[in-house]
């Protein structure tokens, strides 16, 4: 199905430059899938295997919206000694190493290995760990508060933020203030402004209004997820939530000609042409050596519904290819129990649950 919509996405795009950022959020220390009974998703060898496979050659900007490095007391609580949490946590900043992953915003529960902990790893990967809001208690930033990326000569500023970091140590000061503080220091010197943060399912901040310089917000701490075919306010900062434990990875390709212009997205559209050619799709397995109006040359009601179908999938193909500089497509991709491993990210996790003095193979990986 993506690849699909990502074919036609191309079609049109001629002279455009093609960037993709891919983003996880909450995933709590998995290293394998959710432990789920219905529909285990998850794990990061699958997660390498689809951006070494499906967005081959893209060289994607990767980042996690906050909270990856330890369990959840409400979602995955592993009731492993503090030591073993340190273990598994240490042990995935490497493995996202293997990933070139870029950068980590800190989350509240990212904490729960102690600040020193936290700022020791931080100083020893290749992964930028960001915070603009997060101070300790002699008034100095725990980490620097963006990280700019350049790739294919356009300038992404990436800044980290936490509304719900709750520590001790830590002086968490006004997320949003702080932000636009930071704004104002790179704005004129990026082409893409990203901020991630992680904020409580409680908070009622709209964020478009708080943040209005924005182009993008991913958010962690709360759990919902963001689905493609969700309609987004117009002029406003595009806000996406990856879900939790990495089930999911929120996907932007984004096109841009006039990297100063409005960014349109395209998602809601491609999404219903996506529905439209699984219901033909579907009417043609009837009998795929036939057209569908010889298939249904005896029903009426089903030549107009497919009729009705080709116009509504032809007029959003020509509004698609129309007057827009740049175009913005999400996909929010289930990492499927089925989907195949990277053997070398595998391999990898093996060797770390082998190191493991407790439980964490993925056979014996419950909740």
């Amino acid at each position: 199905m993506k690849k699909f919509i990502l074919i036609f996405f191309c079609s049109f795009l001629v002279g455009q430059t093609e960037i993709s950022m891919v983003s996880t959020s909450n995933v709590f220390a998995e290293y394998y899938d959710c432990g789920c009974p219905n529909n285990p998703l998850g794990g990061v060898a699958r997660k390498a295997h689809f951006i070494n496979t499906m967005m081959k050659g893209k060289d994607p900007i990767i980042f996690d919206a906050g909270n990856m490095l330890f369990d959840s007391d409400v979602v995955n609580p592993d009731k492993l000694s503090l030591k073993n949490k340190q273990y598994k946590a240490e042990n995935l900043v490497k493995t996202m190493e293997l990933l070139d992953h870029d950068v980590i915003n800190v989350g509240s529960n990212d904490f729960k290995g102690g600040v020193d902990f936290l700022k020791n790893i931080a100083s020893r990967t290749t992964i930028k760990f960001i915070s603009a809001n997060l101070y300790d208690k002699n008034g100095k930033l725990l980490f620097d508060p963006y990280h700019i990326i350049s790739s294919k000569g356009l300038n992404f500023g990436i800044i980290g933020l936490s509304e719900a970091t709750s520590n001790s140590s830590v002086v968490n000061k006004d997320f949003v203030s702080e932000g636009n503080k930071n704004i104002d220091q790179i704005v004129d010197s990026v082409d893409i402004l990203v901020l991630l943060i992680d904020i409580s399912d409680e908070n009622s901040i709209d964020l478009a209004k708080a943040f209005p310089r924005a182009d993008y917000i991913f958010l962690s701490g709360v759990k919902y997820r963001t689905e493609s075919k969700t309609v987004q306010e117009q002029d406003s900062p595009l806000i996406y939530a990856g879900g939790i434990q990495g089930k999911h990875l929120s996907i932007v390709d984004l096109s841009l000609t006039d990297p100063k212009s409005a960014i349109n997205d395209a998602s809601p559209s491609f999404y219903r042409m996506l529905v439209i050619k699984e219901r033909l799709d579907k009417y043609q397995r009837k009998d795929p050596s036939k057209t569908l109006k010889q298939i249904y040359a005896n029903q009426p009601g089903m030549l107009e519904l497919i009729g009705n179908y080709v116009t509504e999938f032809n007029e959003i193909k020509d509004s698609l290819q129309e007057g827009y500089d740049n175009r913005n497509l999400f996909s929010s991709i289930p990492m499927y129990k089925s989907m195949p491993e990277d053997k070398k990210v595998a391999t990898f996790v093996d060797k770390i649950a082998h190191g493991a003095n407790f439980t964490f193979h993925e056979d014996e990986h419950q909740h």
